[in-house]
């Protein structure tokens, strides 16, 4: 519905909608408004949801975007838009990232602690992963850790594994992909970028095996250290990647 003061308010007629074929977008009307949905929205917008919600043709949202996305970039200024988590949606360009991070850093925001991250790289790539596979991998009980990261919303349990306990499975989410700028999780960093030692790649090809042993889990939960996060108490906080603070 238009706004108030563009409708008609002669007394004969009374208060009267402008004509319905005033309404229909332009080519440029529609690329402005495009523009401004992504700009406002909290969140990516797939194709589909801009479809419905302009009613705009399919087809013809994809060539504006794509004419969007090409301007920004040639243009070379602070924005960008990019294709994240199935929709758009605009992003500072790279050159402006650190001072972007710079800002969001000196506010008073929660920031996801050294314990969070690495539970979440390993529900990242493991998934759908159980909690003992975690703990077993960490070397530490992370129950707090797992609650605190289904809390912002980065993960979720997505069904129950085998016996023995038939215990939750948890996997990445959504707003996971948004939060790290990933269009999907193929965009992970390959893990052989890490160069983990060989200790370290031998427990996860067991979790990805599901080959724990008894000894090797008497052993991992007889020996868990105690990390802060873990009891309760706050850790030291790093901002996920990309310079981004977690709200």
């Amino acid at each position: 519905m238009p706004p108030e003061d563009s409708w008609d308010r002669s007394e004969e007629g009374g208060i009267q909608p402008p004509e319905e074929e005033e309404l229909h977008a332009t080519e440029v009307d529609k690329k402005a408004v495009l523009e401004a949905l992504l700009l406002v929205a909290p969140e990516p917008l797939s194709i589909a949801g801009l479809a419905e919600l302009t009613g705009f043709a399919a087809g013809e949202i994809t060539g504006i975007l794509n004419e969007l996305r090409r301007f920004y970039d040639e243009r070379g200024g602070g924005l960008v838009i990019r294709e994240v988590a199935g929709g758009f949606c605009f992003y500072s360009s790279p050159d402006a990232a650190q001072y972007v991070a710079r800002l969001i850093s000196s506010r008073v925001n929660p920031r996801l602690t050294r314990a969070a991250l690495e539970t979440l790289a390993i529900v990242a790539y493991l998934q759908p992963v159980s909690r003992g596979v975690i703990a077993e991998i960490r070397g530490i009980q992370s129950e707090v850790v797992i609650k605190t990261l289904e809390d912002r919303g980065l993960v979720q349990a997505v069904g129950r594994g085998g016996p023995p306990g038939y215990p939750n499975l948890y996997a990445t989410t959504v707003r996971f992909l948004e939060r790290f700028g990933l269009n999907s999780l193929a965009d992970l960093p390959d893990l052989e970028q890490f160069t983990p030692d060989d200790e370290t790649v031998e427990k996860v090809k067991k979790s990805l095996s599901w080959e724990l042993s008894e000894e090797d889990m008497s052993a991992g939960s007889g020996k868990a250290r105690k990390d802060p996060e873990d009891t309760g108490e706050s850790g030291d906080g790093f901002p996920p990647g990309g310079g981004e603070v977690d709200s």
